[in-house]
């Protein structure tokens, strides 16, 4: 059987791309031309890639003529963008290309990517806790004005109706992905490599759930192999502030640094600052918007019970996650500091994770072990 992923090269697909080769599927990527293909790098002579554009109607058709089921991880995640319609594109059509080419060559399921930001930011409880999002909850995310958020939810949608009119559609909704090969590196790769690297982290105290990306991309495959049809899980494990968050980091670092939480009402301003820096003098991407501030005030907390339930997704221990993640950073360039790369080269010795498409390995080679068995039965 072979299996069209879109956004394959990217964090979560690529490991979505070794577990398929992994369980036994042939595998075709769909990337962007000209985009980087570092992430396939050990697997590309045994996958077909081809450069398309999801927004290009015939390119989907091409790319999909052949392939027996789909997994559409391919979105448009920014903060700012010069042409912010780009996400509506990429996020809504492109969805919809996908889905209507697979109706028309008539293959069989579509697995299709939403996200945490269709379900998350369901604001505090009574005592101050974040509410889990669920697959039930409503999309909370409007009255932040995040175009990323606004189209996700509505890409979303698209796969919920064509789910609805009879077509065999999937939909996982990631939550913060953590480990190797976060090539970008994603906003949560961007707070660990700050907490390991600057001398204090300043930071709204958020809550959001992250998950094992090799865990995330493993969902993506059980869901291919035993989703319901019409049925969106959550993919996730654990729900943790920004300040755990850090304070996780620099206690496997084994270092102490400040970590200052930042009022909400100050960060919003500081995302003003930053967007007009933005759009008047830098043209580049910024740090922070007052959209990504008013996300963070809603947190992104979620309950991934059900693809645990369900799926048999598994829940990596964050711990886990995070060291792979460095050792990842540190291999590839992302941290300088010779006195952490020793840190980290120690903890590599010690701990013995060997990254696979079957998940992170520890001594005793539990969690590996159990990825690798429920890969195994995905393929059945």
């Amino acid at each position: 059987m072979k299996v069209l992923v879109t956004g394959g090269a990217g964090f979560i697909g690529s490991h979505v791309v070794k577990i398929l080769l992994n369980a036994g599927y042939q595998v075709r990527v769909l990337h962007l031309p000209k985009e980087r293909l570092d992430n396939l790098e050990e697997v590309i002579t045994n996958i077909e890639t081809i450069a398309a554009d999801i927004t290009h109607y015939q390119q989907v058709i091409s790319a999909m003529e052949g392939c027996d089921r789909v997994i559409h991880l391919a979105a448009v995640y920014a903060l700012w963008l010069p042409d912010q319609e780009l996400m509506r594109r990429v996020n809504i059509n492109g969805t919809d290309n996908i889905l209507r080419a697979a109706r028309e060559l008539k293959l069989g399921r579509v697995v299709c990517t939403s996200s945490i930001a269709r379900f998350g930011g369901q604001g505090k409880d009574v005592y101050g806790k974040a509410k889990a999002g669920t697959e039930e909850s409503p999309f909370a995310l409007a009255s932040t004005k995040s175009v990323y958020a606004i189209t996700k939810a509505e890409g979303h949608e698209v796969a919920v109706n064509a789910a609805k009119a009879g077509q065999d559609v999937v939909i996982c909704a990631p939550t913060g992905p953590i480990g190797p090969n976060d090539i970008g590196p994603t906003p949560t790769g961007k707070l660990i490599l700050t907490v390991a690297t600057l001398p204090l982290l300043a930071t709204p105290n958020t809550t959001t759930n992250f998950g094992d990306v090799r865990d995330i991309a493993l969902g993506h495959v059980l869901a291919l192999e035993k989703g319901k049809t019409g049925e969106t899980y959550l993919l996730g494990h654990q729900n943790l502030s920004a300040m755990a968050l850090a304070n996780l980091t620099m206690d496997i670092l084994e270092i102490k640094k400040p970590v200052i939480p930042v009022p909400f009402f100050l960060a919003k301003i500081g995302g003003h600052l930053a967007l007009w820096f933005t759009q008047t003098i830098s043209r580049k991407s910024p740090l922070i918007t007052p959209e990504a501030v008013a996300i963070s005030e809603l947190d992104l907390a979620a309950d991934c019970s059900k693809a645990v339930r369900e799926l048999g997704l598994p829940q990596t221990d964050m711990r886990v996650s995070l060291i792979d993640a460095l050792i990842w950073f540190a291999e590839n360039g992302y941290i300088k500091q010779k006195s952490l790369l020793k840190k980290i080269a120690t903890l590599k010795s010690e701990y013995v994770v060997a990254v696979s498409p079957q998940g992170p390995s520890t001594e005793e080679g539990k969690v590996s072990e159990e990825i690798k068995n429920t890969t195994e039965e995905a393929s059945l």
